[in-house]
C-alpha cells in the first residue's frame, strides 16, 4: 500500500523501537526532501547501535555522497549544541525518537568522527571500485590498474579501432563494411566504426555474441511467383494514370530483382495496413483493380525478405565488430593497466552472480548489514545486478542469519528514487528497475512524497496541470485504437501512462510568492531553424539580463537541451553584461591566454602549419629570444610539459586579467595532473585541454547548464529557452530484446526505420516499441526535472509553433488549455502569480 507524506515534521514511518526496520521504498517527487529522508533513516540506524562499517549508502555523485555525510555531522553537531534546543527537537521529529537525549547525540558524533574513514557513503563508481579490489584476481584485473575518465577513454576506444582496421585483410575489411552500411559506400571507415561502438558497445557486452543473431529473416519468394506477380501487375487496368505508373513501377523492380527501395514504399505500407485492417488494399485514394491480392503478397514478401535479410546481415557484422574490438580494447587496457567505469560494472555483475554473501564480507572486512540507495531510477541493469545480493541480504533475515540474537538492529533496506526523474537512459539506466525492487525484494513497503519544500504554490500548479494534462495533445490519440507496428501508438501510450500515473503534487511553503510565464519570441518566416533558435536565445537573453539586474541577490537558472546552447546563451549573456558560469565549468580555452599557449604547441607539433606560428608570433608569446617550433619542443623536453606551461604561462600572465590569470593557472593544474600519463604527442595534451570542462572557482548568480546537468540542483528563478527540439531525438544506434529487465538482454539488433516496423515479427516489434516508448517517457521526465528546479519563478521562452507539433513547447501549451495561438511572435501564451515575486 502507497502512503502519502505531507509534512516535514513527518515521522518517517518506518522507526520500531524493538529496532526492526522494514525495507522501504520511497518514491520521492522532485523537491520533496528525499535526502532528508534518506539522512533520517541512517540516523536511526545509527542511533539504534549499528557499526559504522555495516552501513553502505550509495549515490551517482561525489557532491550529492558529501551532502549526506555533511548533514550527519551537521545535524548531530547542532543537536549536540548545549544552546540549540531547536535542532534538538527537529532531529528527534526527523529519527522519531521523542525522548532522544542530547548526550547520545554527542556520543554518536564522536563515534562517527573517530570511524569516518570506515564509513561507506559513496558513488556507486568509488563502490565498483573497492569491490572490484577486493576480488582482483577473479575480475582479472591488471596489477596497479586505474580509473580512465571519458576523455581518456575516446582515446583508447579510437586506439583499438585503429588497431582492429591494421588487423584485418582488406577484403575482409570491405565485406564487413559492406555488411554494417547496407551496401551503401561510407566516406570515413573509421568514423563509422567509432559510431558502432560508442552506440552499440555498452549493451553487446552485457549479452553472448550470439544476442545479434536472433533476428531471422524469411525466405523470398521463388522467380516462378516473382515472374508471376509483374505480369500480374503489367496485366492489370487502372483507369488512373497514378496506379497504372505506381503498378507498372513495381514490376520492373519484380522483374530486375530490385528491392532495395521497396523498405519505405508506400505501396508496401499501404498494403500491410490494408491486410491487418482487413480493408481493399489502396493508393491515395483510388482503390487497385481486383485480382491483384496475389501479386502484392508476393511484392510484399520480396520486400520483407530483402529488409530483414539485410537487417540480420548488419546484425552479424555488427557482432564481429564488436567482438573484434572488444578483444582489442581488452589487451590495450591490460597492457596500460586501465579500467573505464562500465569495465568494473559488467565484471563485477558477472561474478556477482555466482558469489556468496560470506565471501563479500571477507573481502570487505566485514558484512554490510545495512543498505541505502539514493537516485535508484537511474540505475542500470548491470549495477543493480551488483548491488542485488547486497540488498537482498541486507532486506532478508533469512539471509546468512545473524549470529548474534540480541542485536538492536539486525539489518535494513531503504530505497529511494523517482522515476519521473528518469534522464539517463543514454547512459544505461533503467527507470523500470524501480518497480523491480518490489518483486525481488521480499516485504518492500513502498511510499510516497509529493508535498515539494522547494517550489512555490504557483509552480506546483503549473506542474499539475501540464503533467496531468498531457493527453490533450494530439500526440496521445493513438494510445487507444493504434497497431504494434506503428511506432506512433507506442509513443501514444507512452504520454497517457505518464499523465495518468502523475501525483498531485503540493507546495508546503503556501504562503511563498511565485510566478509563471510563457511567452513566444519573434516570428521567423525563414526555414533556417538557427535563426529561429538565435530569435528566442536572444529574447531569453535579454530577459535575464532583466532579471538580473532587477534582483542582482536571487540565483537564476538557465537550462538547456544541448551543449551548443549553454554556450550560445553564456556568449549573448556575456555581451549584456550578465556575470555567469557554466555548470560543470567550460574548457580552458574560453581564455584567449589558454588558446595561445596550446597554438604554441601544435606549432611545436606541426611546424608546417603556418597558423599556429602566426598566432604564436602576434603575441606576446612572440616577443620571447627564439621563440619556435624547436623552441618549445625543446622546452617540453627538457623540464616536462607541466613545467613547459609554466614557464609560457609566467610570459603571459603580466598582460592578463583576473579571469584569465586564474584560467593560467588552472591550465598549470591540468598540465601537473596530465604529466604522470601523458603521451609523446603534445597534440593529445592539447586535445584534453580543449575537451576538459573546468570549473570557475566562484559560480555566479546567473549559471547556465544542460538539464541533465541541473538534476539535484534548484534555483529562486529558471529559465528554459530550447522547448523546440524533437521530443525524442535521435534513433538509437541499436535496439535490445530484454524479457527481464533487471538482467541482461536476450536479443539485439540494430535500429530499423519505423515505416518498415511492419515487417518485423510480433517480439521484435515489441522490443522496438519499448525503446520508442522509454525515450518518449525519458523526453517526459526531462521535461519535468527542467520545470521543477526552481523555488519561485519559472520562464518558458518558445519559438512559435503549431499547435500539434511534436515539440515540448506545444506539449505543454496543449496541457494547458489555453486559448492563445503559439504560432503567433511575440506573444504573452500564459502567465499565472505576481511577477514581481521578487520583491516580496
Amino acid at each position: 500500500m502507497s502512503t502519502e507524506v505531507t509534512s516535514r515534521d513527518r515521522s518517517p514511518g518506518d522507526v520500531f523501537l524493538d529496532g526492526n526496520l522494514p525495507p522501504v521504498l520511497v518514491r520521492a517527487s522532485a523537491g520533496t526532501g528525499k535526502t532528508y529522508r534518506l539522512t533520517a533513516r541512517l540516523l536511526q540506524i545509527l542511533f539504534q547501535g549499528a557499526a559504522p562499517e555495516s552501513i553502505l549508502a550509495t549515490t551517482f555523485t561525489r557532491k550529492a555522497a558529501g551532502e549526506i555525510l555533511e548533514r550527519i555531522l551537521l545535524t548531530l553537531a547542532e543537536a549536540a549544541d548545549p544552546e540549540n534546543d531547536s535542532a534538538l527537537e527537529e532531529l528527534r521529529r526527523q529519527v522519531g525518537l521523542e525522548t532522544l537525549p542530547r548526550s547520545m547525540c554527542l556520543q554518536l558524533l564522536q563515534r562517527l568522527v573517530a570511524n569516518i574513514h570506515r564509513i561507506r557513503i559513496c558513488t556507486l563508481d568509488s563502490l565498483f571500485t573497492q569491490l572490484a579490489k577486493s576480488f582482483p584476481f577473479e575480475l582479472q584485473l591488471p596489477p596497479v590498474w586505474r580509473l580512465t575518465d571519458e576523455i581518456e577513454e575516446a582515446w583508447l576506444r579510437e586506439r583499438a579501432i585503429d588497431s582492429m582496421v591494421s588487423m584485418l585483410q582488406p577484403g575482409e575489411l570491405a565485406t564487413l563494411l559492406a555488411m554494417l552500411s547496407k551496401g551503401e559506400t561510407k566516406r570515413s571507415i573509421v568514423r563509422e566504426l567509432i559510431q558502432i561502438v560508442s552506440g552499440a558497445y555498452t549493451k553487446a557486452r552485457q549479452t553472448t555474441p550470439d544476442a545479434w543473431t536472433n533476428l531471422d529473416a524469411p525466405t523470398a519468394p521463388d522467380d516462378a511467383a516473382l515472374t508471376s506477380a509483374a505480369g500480374s501487375f503489367r496485366m492489370a487496368e487502372p483507369p488512373q494514370k497514378t496506379v497504372r505508373a505506381k503498378l507498372d513501377a513495381m514490376a520492373e523492380l519484380l522483374e530486375t530483382r530490385q528491392f532495395d527501395s521497396l523498405a519505405t514504399e508506400t505501396l508496401i505500407k499501404n498494403y500491410a495496413k490494408a491486410k491487418r485492417n482487413g480493408e481493399p488494399t489502396k493508393l491515395g485514394r483510388s482503390a487497385l483493380p481486383d485480382g491483384l491480392d496475389d501479386a502484392l503478397g508476393a511484392l510484399y514478401a520480396a520486400a520483407r525478405s530483402n529488409t530483414l535479410s539485410l537487417l540480420a546481415a548488419q546484425n552479424d557484422a555488427t557482432g564481429q565488430v564488436l567482438a573484434l574490438y572488444d578483444g582489442q580494447v581488452a589487451q590495450l587496457k591490460q597492457s596500460l593497466r586501465t579500467l573505464g567505469f562500465d569495465d568494473i560494472a559488467v565484471r563485477l555483475a558477472k561474478q556477482f552472480s555466482k558469489v556468496d554473501h560470506r565471501s563479500i564480507s571477507r573481502r570487505l572486512d566485514g558484512a554490510i548489514d545495512h543498505v541505502l540507495l539514493d537516485e535508484f531510477q537511474d540505475t542500470s541493469p548491470a549495477q543493480w545486478q551488483v548491488l542485488r545480493p547486497l540488498a537482498s541480504r541486507s532486506a532478508d533475515a533469512a539471509i546468512d542469519p545473524d549470529p548474534d540474537p540480541e542485536a538492536a538492529v539486525k539489518r535494513s533496506f531503504f530505497c529511494v528514487g523517482d522515476t519521473k526523474q528518469a534522464i539517463y537512459g543514454w547512459r544505461g539506466g533503467v527507470a523500470e528497475i524501480f518497480d523491480a525492487v518490489s518483486a525481488e525484494i521480499d516485504g518492500v513497503e513502498s511510499v510516497e512524497q509529493n508535498t515539494s519544500f522547494r517550489s512555490s504554490p504557483v509552480i506546483m500548479d503549473l506542474i499539475n496541470r501540464v503533467f496531468q494534462h498531457l493527453s490533450r495533445h494530439r500526440i496521445a490519440d493513438a494510445a487507444s485504437d493504434g497497431h504494434d507496428a506503428d511506432k506512433a501508438t507506442y509513443e501514444a501510450r507512452a504520454v497517457t501512462q505518464f499523465a495518468k500515473r502523475f501525483p498531485q503534487h503540493v507546495a508546503f511553503k503556501a504562503s511563498l510568492p511565485g510566478y509563471a510565464r510563457m511567452e513566444t519570441c519573434e516570428k521567423i518566416d525563414s526555414r533556417d531553424g538557427a535563426e529561429k533558435t538565435q530569435a528566442c536565445y536572444q529574447l531569453a537573453a535579454r530577459r535575464i539580463a532583466e532579471l538580473s539586474r532587477a534582483a542582482p541577490d536571487r540565483s537564476i537558472g538557465v537550462l538547456t537541451r544541448t551543449n551548443k546552447g549553454v554556450a550560445h546563451l553564456i556568449f549573448l549573456l556575456e555581451q549584456l553584461g550578465v556575470d555567469v558560469s557554466q555548470e560543470g565549468g567550460n574548457p580552458l580555452v574560453d581564455s584567449a591566454a589558454v588558446d595561445l599557449i596550446l597554438s604554441a604547441f601544435m606549432m611545436a607539433e606541426h611546424p608546417a602549419d603556418g597558423r599556429w606560428k602566426f598566432h604564436v608570433d602576434h603575441s606576446p608569446l612572440g616577443q620571447v629570444d627564439g621563440m619556435s617550433a624547436d623552441y618549445v619542443r625543446d622546452l617540453v623536453t627538457e623540464v616536462g610539459i607541466a613545467r613547459a606551461v609554466q614557464h609560457l604561462a609566467a610570459v603571459l600572465a603580466p598582460v592578463c586579467g583576473p579571469r584569465d590569470t586564474t584560467r593560467l593557472k588552472q591550465l598549470v593544474q591540468l598540465a601537473v595532473a596530465y604529466e604522470p600519463n601523458a603521451t609523446d604527442r603534445l597534440r593529445d595534451f592539447v586535445r584534453m585541454v580543449r575537451e576538459k570542462r573546468v570549473e570557475r572557482p566562484q559560480s555566479a548568480a546567473v549559471r547556465v547548464m544542460t538539464v541533465h546537468q541541473s538534476k539535484g540542483l534548484e534555483f529562486d528563478a529558471v529559465f528554459l529557452p530550447e522547448l523546440d527540439g524533437n521530443l525524442t531525438g535521435q534513433p538509437p544506434l541499436c535496439i535490445a530484446d530484454s524479457r527481464n529487465l533487471t538482467e541482461p538482454p536476450v536479443g539485439l539488433s540494430r535500429f530499423l526505420t519505423s515505416e518498415a516496423w511492419h515487417f518485423l515479427d510480433t517480439r521484435w516489434r515489441k522490443a522496438f516499441g519499448r525503446d520508442a516508448a522509454g525515450k518518449m517517457t525519458e523526453a517526459l521526465c526531462l521535461l519535468y526535472v527542467a520545470m521543477t528546479r526552481p523555488r519561485q519563478a519559472l520562464y518558458m521562452i518558445v519559438q512559435p509553433c503549431k499547435p500539434d507539433d511534436k515539440k515540448p513547447a506545444a506539449l505543454i501549451h496543449a496541457a494547458l488549455g489555453v486559448d492563445t495561438n503559439p504560432s503567433e511572435g511575440d506573444t504573452l501564451l500564459y502567465e499565472d502569480g505576481d511577477s514581481n515575486w521578487y520583491e516580496q
